[in-house]
């Protein structure tokens, strides 16, 4: 009698102190016996739940699903193991992870169940997931953000471009742009507070914070300051300050070239008196657009590629040094892999911005890479042959412009030529480079080269060709395909 009495005792402590809820339930789902542990995990207290269905806290969703499993257990005598939420007594949800074992060759079908508390994983895996979509909604924002300035043709449009975006991501932003006309050092409509001792000591690009508001200085065009004014609270989190502070670098960088070209573009209109616009201007303006892509490319390269390289590595040693349950692990998982999707993004773009060893590999090489990358990703079968193109020297300039009128060329392909075959033949004959290309397209009609023409890219073609000095015609009806002739002098 005296072993049997120390044996209830200790299972009584065990049973009083235990941190899981141990629970004993019927084959009518009524609870038998249940530990004190229910009161700290769930705040009811034990005869709270006795003789109760033991189904009654749960969430609905997950009722019908439990009770399932429950009658599965008494049929199979198989344990199991599930996930549910529960309603705590307070009203929050409590997310539990219960294991069912049955009571072998009990006439009421007794099963035990050892119930945990896994709120804290499962919260931290929603958040890891919530962060998770986050950034790839930023990502793909700032994709197509960067996409959409390349057709931004004016100041205004930009701005307005802009705008959209920051209420579109950052809904608690309440973006403004001011204008500040320097000449007569006043604000166009109702100037934001605190703007005028801001200009004073700001730098084109860099973040202010003046109480509950940040002002950046976007850029100057003709003596007016563009000044963006937001909301600091509604940036909260550090991904979507890294998002704002990269949009603004997209934004100034766009802003800049938009002022440098449309200032110059206004003083060739000037001096030209007419529409045509010679060789030296073509030359000047395809020049100026490359430099500005090789900038893009590299400040991309320095600061966007580098800070998701850092990301990347940051995770990668957290899931060496630290052991994740498995349904965690993959999630943590899952970001590395967008990561590296985000990471191989940057670098296509940057490549397309400026191919990489262009000038080092030589122009046939490069386009050997670019037909072998192109083809992976398209329907269409290219075939690209050489002819006494062998040492062939060509300036930066001539290597360059034969290479973009070839990308324009495939994304004609790709996006309106509906091919199946695509014919690529470079040669030199003289001092002169040829290029032909044909494919096996719907084609359109040459005498109407007017919005078609334009849309397909193949009038800046034509003037990128007429910048180096050569000749391109184009041959094509409906239905039977493209061909396009090109060849341009060679000055090595």
């Amino acid at each position: 009698m005296e072993k049997t009495g120390n044996v209830n005792w200790e299972f009584a402590t065990i049973m009083k102190h235990t941190l899981d809820i141990l629970a004993i339930v019927d084959q009518n789902q009524l609870v038998k016996y249940v530990t004190p542990s229910l009161a700290a995990i769930l705040g009811y207290e034990t005869e709270d739940f006795m003789g109760k269905n033991a189904f009654d806290l749960l969430h609905p969703e997950d009722r019908d699903r439990m009770i399932a499993s429950h009658n599965r257990v008494i049929l199979t005598k198989e344990p199991m193991v599930n996930e549910y939420r529960v309603f705590h007594k307070n009203g929050g949800i409590v997310y539990l992870e219960s294991r069912v074992m049955p009571v072998q060759n009990h006439l009421d079908n007794l099963v035990v169940v050892s119930i945990r508390d896994i709120t804290a994983r499962k919260n931290m895996e929603n958040e890891l997931e919530n962060r998770k979509t986050r950034y790839q909604v930023l990502q793909n924002k700032l994709k197509r953000y960067s996409q959409d300035l390349s057709s931004v043709m004016k100041v205004s449009d930009l701005n307005n471009r802009l705008i959209i975006e920051l209420k579109s991501v950052l809904p608690n932003s309440d973006p403004k742009m001011t204008v500040y006309h320097r000449e007569s050092k006043r604000f166009e409509g109702d100037a934001v507070l605190g703007l005028s001792s801001f200009l004073s000591k700001v730098t084109v690009g860099k973040l202010r914070y003046d109480n509950e508001q940040i002002h950046i200085l976007i850029g100057d065009y003709k003596e007016k300051a563009y000044i963006l004014t937001i909301k600091a609270p509604s940036i909260s989190e550090s991904m979507d300050a890294i998002w704002f502070e990269t949009l603004i670098y997209y934004t100034v960088m766009a802003f800049e070239s938009l002022n440098v070209i449309e200032n110059l573009m206004n003083q060739l209109e000037k001096a030209l008196q007419k529409n045509e616009r010679p060789q030296w201007i073509l030359r000047l303006l395809f020049n100026l657009s490359e430099k500005q892509r090789m900038e893009l490319s590299s400040d991309l390269h320095e600061t966007v590629l580098q800070n998701q390289l850092a990301l990347y590595r940051n995770l990668e040693a957290i899931l060496k040094d630290h052991h994740f349950d498995n349904e965690m692990d993959d999630q943590l998982k899952g970001i590395v892999q967008g990561l590296m999707d985000t990471i191989h993004q940057i670098k296509m773009t940057c490549n397309e911005l400026r191919p990489p060893l262009l000038k080092e590999v030589g122009l046939i090489r490069s386009l050997e890479n670019l037909f072998d990358y192109t083809q992976l990703s398209s329907a269409f079968k290219i075939t690209f042959t050489t002819e006494q193109a062998h040492n062939l020297e060509l300036s930066e300039e001539e290597t360059i412009g034969m290479y973009r009128i070839v990308q324009e060329l495939l994304n004609n392909a790709v996006k309106h030529s509906e091919a199946a075959q695509l014919y690529f033949h470079l040669y030199r004959q003289a001092e002169k480079l040829h290029l032909h290309y044909s494919d096996d397209g719907k084609g359109f009609a040459t005498e109407k080269l007017t919005p078609s023409f334009k849309s397909m890219g193949l009038s800046g073609m034509r003037e990128r060709v007429q910048s180096l000095n050569g000749t391109i015609e184009f041959f094509s009806k409906p239905g039977n395909g493209l061909s396009v002739r090109v060849q341009i002098p060679i000055h090595a």
